[in-house]
């Protein structure tokens, strides 16, 4: 196994973001298969999963998400340290959650999504944290099914406590987090179904309903 270097990893994206329809599935695959590489040693997702991420991929590529600038940032540093990688894993499920409201893919692929932002969400919620008083924001993010920077939005608006450490990353109290808490795996599951069952008619995305679910926490 050879993982890239965080430029090559750039380059990859950009160049399956910009090829033809030729080359695009042959090199979406080459995409999932350092993904897998490079964050998976970390997540402890190497047996059984190479299938979920060809999938993942596909559908960002499909849903038009698969070209924003975060997405590639946060891959070209998948491979920096394990918070690193928990961030891309985070922002995998926030954006999958929001191709499971994209109705153009048709409810069998935004059933999928949705499943499988639950999958991602998974990779960080299920990780040991040496010290439980304290969450990181990807950790936040995969609790409430939301990307990475909708938790710095919250941060900058007052609307969640949170510390920034000497390095300038941020760690938020995660009692604040657990008073009346609902699995936010369980509510993947159950929007997979609302999408089932309503077909094409619009529903409210998982970072709305998160965003209203944080604001009722303010004083």
């Amino acid at each position: 196994m050879s993982i890239l270097s965080p430029t090559d990893r750039a380059v990859l994206w950009r160049t399956v973001v910009t090829s033809g329809s030729e080359d695009r599935g042959s090199l979406l695959r080459v995409l999932a298969r350092e993904i897998l590489d490079s964050v998976g040693r970390r997540l402890d997702m190497y047996g059984g999963h190479e299938d979920e991420v060809v999938d993942t991929v596909e559908l960002l590529d499909a849903s038009g998400l698969l070209g924003r600038d975060d997405l590639r940032e946060a891959f070209e540093e998948a491979d920096e340290d394990d918070e690193h990688a928990q961030a891309f894993a985070a922002l995998l499920a926030g954006h999958l959650g929001h191709a499971a409201d994209v109705q153009r893919l048709g409810v069998g692929a935004r059933v999928r999504a949705a499943r499988l932002s639950a999958t991602w969400q998974a990779q960080v919620l299920d990780r040991p944290r040496p010290d439980r008083a304290w969450l990181t924001a990807p950790q936040v993010a995969a609790r409430y099914g939301v990307t990475p920077q909708a938790v710095y939005k919250w941060i900058k608006a007052g609307r969640i406590q949170a510390e920034q450490t000497p390095g300038g990353s941020w760690r938020l109290p995660a009692d604040q987090f657990d008073r009346g808490r609902a699995d936010p795996r369980r509510l993947a599951a159950l929007k997979s179904k609302l999408v089932a069952h309503v077909g094409d008619v619009a529903t409210v995305s998982g970072e709305e309903l998160a965003d209203e679910i944080v604001g009722r926490r303010q004083p």
